[in-house]
């Protein structure tokens, strides 16, 4: 299925939640199915940037994929209006935002198709996941448009094979409270090694080990699920409650 031009907004106050790690495997999932990805690293930490430049370095990055760090909102609505003119339709275009609200992320959020909230099992980070749900509702009262403002919705990070039961009550009570995706992305060694060396699906095809090679690909593929339903998300867009 053809999706074309998608612009997905990663955001949670909560600095530390997996917001780069979902832009990453989102970003190995689009390139391994053969789509152009554009990074928008808005955090001053640079860590989108840094994972290109290692990514290059290692040999595992595509010329498909491009990160660009800025700290200005404008610029980066004004390079998606670039995009827009060019005549690559199938482009995935992700934002990496820093933790906290500001003005800057009220812009950004505007600009894109679809908000998403990666979120670990625990107390604190299911309070900061409320905060944002919050900073999104008060939004949608202050834009003159506010039905054209993209959906929102929670995406769990590192979920282990085996939850204790105060994750598993921190699950319950996010799907009760907030929208979110049935897709995750678990907690596997496979994104640890993405993180420091490049692509998921590059990496994979470039290690000798079968096994292994095998655990990348699975990591691709569970990326991959959780991309197709924000695709389907952005067809069928759902509002917090």
């Amino acid at each position: 299925m053809e999706y074309g031009i998608r612009v997905v907004l990663v955001m949670n106050r909560k600095g530390g939640s997996g917001k780069s790690t979902l832009c990453r495997a989102l970003a190995s999932a689009a390139v391994a199915r053969g789509e152009t990805v554009t990074i928008f690293d808005t955090d001053s930490s640079k860590s989108c940037l840094n994972w290109m430049r290692a990514g290059q370095t290692a040999g595992n990055w595509s010329p498909s994929v491009a990160v660009i760090h800025t700290l200005d909102a404008h610029r980066v609505a004004e390079a998606i209006d670039q995009i827009y003119e060019q005549p690559d339709q199938e482009h995935l275009i992700l934002i990496d935002t820093f933790g906290g609200g500001s003005e800057a992320q009220d812009i950004l959020a505007v600009a894109a198709h679809r908000i998403v909230c990666p979120m670990m099992l625990s107390r604190g980070d299911l309070s900061e996941t409320m905060e944002t749900a919050r900073w999104y509702l008060t939004l949608r009262q202050r834009i003159d448009r506010p039905e054209a403002l993209a959906g929102f919705s929670v995406i769990l990070s590192r979920v282990p094979a085996r939850l204790s039961e105060t994750e598993r009550l921190v699950a319950e009570e996010l799907f009760r409270s907030l929208p979110a995706c049935e897709a995750w992305l678990s907690n596997r060694s496979a994104y640890v090694r993405m993180d420091r060396e490049g692509l998921l699906g590059v990496i994979a095809d470039k290690t000798p080990n079968r096994g292994l090679a095998a655990h990348l690909q699975a990591a691709v593929t569970e990326a991959g699920a959780l991309l197709d339903e924000i695709d389907q998300s952005i067809l069928s867009p759902a509002e917090v409650a």
